[in-house]
């Protein structure tokens, strides 16, 4: 199932290619949802350079059409000391909403890209950033992940999402 046509959708696969809020693509994408969330496929969005304002208005039109619950999250506040702690806290969010109908809103995303937040840099960085996006790609319902700047979305290898939205 894809929530682009076949032209945008090859280049949503590839993180560096992004379609604009203001699009067509980006209407057929919200009119895409439901019928994603039916075969359990979920859709996963990326924001890129949105203001909170900008968020808050494509994160509307997102869930409100199908009256989908919405829960939040600031991706700084969900890092624990260590590794495990933080992979625990990540779980217990997709847990809190796995009823398939419902918005994962993950705000700050470029954090899982700052080594700063963990114990120590490299390979638990990297393990942390593929369970947070395995979880992502794997999420029945919708997942939006927002990020700064499209340096971040392109830092990601082996990992995408339907929709990269930039703002």
């Amino acid at each position: 199932m894809s929530l682009l046509s076949s032209s945008q959708d090859a280049s949503s696969k590839d993180v560096s290619s992004a379609i604009a809020y203001e699009s067509e693509a980006f209407q057929q994408a919200v009119d895409g949802i439901d019928e994603a969330i039916r075969s359990g496929e979920g859709a996963a969005f990326f924001f890129v350079g949105a203001s909170q304002e900008e968020k808050q208005e494509g994160l509307m039109r997102l869930s409100t059409p199908q009256e989908l619950n919405l829960h939040r999250f600031r991706v700084p506040n969900l890092l624990g000391e260590r590794l495990v702690e933080t992979q625990g806290h990540l779980r217990e969010a997709f847990d809190h909403a796995d009823e398939g109908a419902a918005v994962l809103f993950f705000d700050e995303a470029d954090v899982l890209f700052d080594p700063s937040y963990a114990e120590k840099a490299g390979e638990e960085d990297a393990a942390l950033s593929d369970y947070f996006f395995d979880r992502v790609e794997a999420y029945p319902g919708v997942a939006i992940v927002c990020f700064s700047s499209q340096e971040y979305v392109d830092r990601l290898e082996g990992h995408s999402a339907d929709v990269v939205v930039e703002f």
